[in-house]
């Protein structure tokens, strides 16, 4: 092949890989510790400049999937495409990872973000404006001298993100990033990471363990259930033994739709499930009385917990709570239809 054809099809290649749809694609990705398997993915998307959420519980393969996604490890079999590339090293630093537990080289935070720019290969002309913007970015302008071994554990997280971010990287990956914040710097960091995908277009993949933070924040969720992933919130999930188009749980009986299953678990998505003072004259087959044992607020809404045989986690609006005067110990009916119920 001439070399002037090879290198018009390499540029409209990189041109393609720059405007693509999807971030990453895993193609019957397997990942074990040793022998023991933590990821079994036979196929999954994460859609480009959007933010996605890995939720499941500990153990689930959150962790793992995000150093997968940073190419830190290899899978153990399978294949992970970055925006239609395969990993490289200039693939790996248009990637930064925030680790749950960041580690601060010793010396200022200003020396921190400069480290980041040097192995990032950015020009060091660029330094100084690099690491007042990322700092400002996220309000810790006031630090850029401070020793970075003197710092808060919210502060250090700060900085840590400002580290992650000041190479503009093209994908964020964040491991559990709100887990050691206050109410205050939880706020402003869902602020920042909704504002900083917006104006940069990123792409930002983060896990939590709150999963309806997490489903409210992200654009796409990705739930993992023992490394795999499964088409469920996560939220109402409940364990048992389906039997033709009914699944019991030992403590309560849930209808399923026609051809759902088989699984031996079943989840309904909390704004799917209707609250109210009497049992309504519906055709949804799945109505139960239970007791409130919960109220509290909820990425902006109203979340009920309600005690009927199994606990069931209920989203209404606020509008809702003051129209039906709901108060902790109050009996209410809950409906959902049996379509909405996944099993897996």
């Amino acid at each position: 092949m001439p070399k002037s054809v090879s290198i018009v099809i390499k540029m409209f290649e990189e041109n393609f890989a720059e405007n693509s749809l999807t971030a990453y694609q895993l193609s019957k990705v397997q990942f074990n510790y040793g022998t023991k398997p933590a990821l079994s993915i036979p196929d999954l998307t994460i859609t480009a400049g959007k933010i996605t959420t890995l939720i499941g519980a500990n153990g689930s393969g959150k962790s793992t999937l995000l150093k997968v996604l940073a190419f830190l490890v290899p899978p153990t079999q399978g294949r992970v495409v970055f925006f239609g590339r395969m990993p490289s090293e200039k693939v790996r630093r248009q990637i930064a990872l925030l680790p749950q537990r960041p580690y601060l080289f010793r010396g200022s935070v200003a020396h921190n973000l400069r480290l980041a720019l040097r192995f990032q290969q950015v020009p060091r002309a660029l330094w100084g404006a690099r690491v007042s913007e990322a700092l400002k970015q996220l309000g810790i302008s006031h630090l850029c001298e401070q020793s970075a071994n003197r710092l808060s554990g919210g502060e250090a997280q700060k900085v840590a993100l400002a580290r992650a971010i000041i190479g503009k990287p093209k994908v964020l990956l964040m491991d559990e990033p709100f887990s050691y914040l206050d109410q205050d710097s939880n706020k402003m960091l869902m602020r920042f990471m909704r504002d900083y995908q917006q104006d940069r277009q990123a792409t930002l993949v983060f896990s939590t363990h709150d999963r309806l933070q997490g489903m409210a924040l992200a654009d796409e969720v990705i739930s993992l259930v023992a490394g795999r992933p499964v088409q469920s919130p996560l939220i109402n999930v409940f364990h048992g033994i389906q039997e033709k188009q009914c699944f019991k749980t030992g403590k309560m009986t849930i209808y399923l739709s026609d051809g759902a299953g088989p699984g031996r678990h079943v989840s309904i998505e909390p704004k799917e499930i209707v609250l109210s003072r009497q049992a309504l004259v519906s055709s949804m087959r799945n109505q139960m009385q239970g007791r409130i044992k919960a109220i509290s607020e909820a990425s902006g809404n109203i979340l009920v917990t309600v005690e009927a045989g199994e606990v069931f986690q209920v989203m209404i609006t606020h509008h809702a709570l003051q129209e039906m005067a709901l108060s902790i110990g109050d009996e209410v009916w809950l409906s959902f239809k049996s379509n909405s119920v996944l099993v897996f």
